[in-house]
């Protein structure tokens, strides 16, 4: 069951320790998750003693919200810092850091707690997929043109790591034509637009690519003699780190020869 930001800075608000001057910072979500969180809260007199103490709360699958105080460092007085929290299974393990600031000495360490929350990876792994054909449809809906001759804005090809939880898409638009009818080619033909975007996380899709130009339906051009270009993107695929497509080489369709395009995700 979901664990809003709020509810987890409400409950780590309500139940951390009070010295006067307290405060209880954002929570921190691992990637794909939105049932468990780690959250700090710092407690301080306001002169010359106060420490922070690091909780992770989740929500059971009856909707009960649940913590585990996993550090703290009243010892030390120094600030603690999150560096990352990933989820295996129910395997949450968290790290997080000082600069020593009181204390004089750098330290890092990392704690692994059990919990239940109720998520399974099959959960998990379709709110993620639903993630991406939501992102997917508003990206179309925000490009989409109105023009009696242009063809519908449209995603050509997706690719979806679940486990990773990284997605990468091909949207497929036209913005421009000389023709005047269904009928004729125009000058120039059709002006089409392929673009390649990535979505990672719960982050907002980003385009990383895009290419477009004019291409005629059938026939040359006896102004520029050719059809026009190819600018389309396919074969999309993830792999490792990297994203790949084929994109065509040239300024001919004649002509033009597939290569493939590399992104680093």
């Amino acid at each position: 069951m979901e664990l809003t930001a709020q509810e987890a800075w409400e409950y780590v608000n309500r139940i951390g320790p009070r010295l006067g001057y307290d405060y209880t910072y954002t929570p921190i979500f691992p990637q794909g998750r939105k049932d468990v969180a780690v959250v700090v809260h710092s407690a301080e007199d306001g002169s010359s003693y106060g420490y922070d103490v690091v909780y992770l709360v989740w929500k059971e699958a009856d909707g009960t919200i649940r913590h585990k105080e996993i550090a703290n460092s009243q010892a030390t007085k120094d600030y603690i810092h999150i560096k990352s929290i990933t989820v295996e299974g129910d395997e949450v393990t968290v790290k997080f850091s000082s600069g020593g600031t009181y204390s004089g000495k750098l330290w890092e360490a990392v704690e692994m707690q059990n919990i239940k929350t109720g998520a399974t990876e099959d959960s998990v792994s379709t709110s993620f997929e639903a993630k991406v054909k939501l992102a997917m449809q508003k990206v179309v809906e925000a490009h989409c043109w109105k023009h009696p001759l242009y063809k519908p804005t449209r995603i050509c090809e997706s690719v979806v790591d679940v486990k990773r939880q990284i997605a990468a898409f091909i949207l497929f638009e036209q913005i421009d034509t000389d023709r005047l009818t269904p009928y004729d080619e125009g000058w120039l033909g059709d002006q089409f637009r392929y673009s390649l975007w990535k979505i990672e996380g719960d982050n907002d899709p980003v385009q990383i690519y895009e290419d477009h130009a004019y291409i005629r339906p059938r026939s040359k051009s006896e102004l520029t003699g050719t059809r026009g270009r190819d600018c389309s993107l396919r074969n999309l695929r993830l792999e490792g780190d990297v994203i790949k497509v084929t994109h065509f080489r040239g300024n001919r369709v004649e002509e033009q020869q597939p290569e493939e395009l590399i992104f680093e995700l």
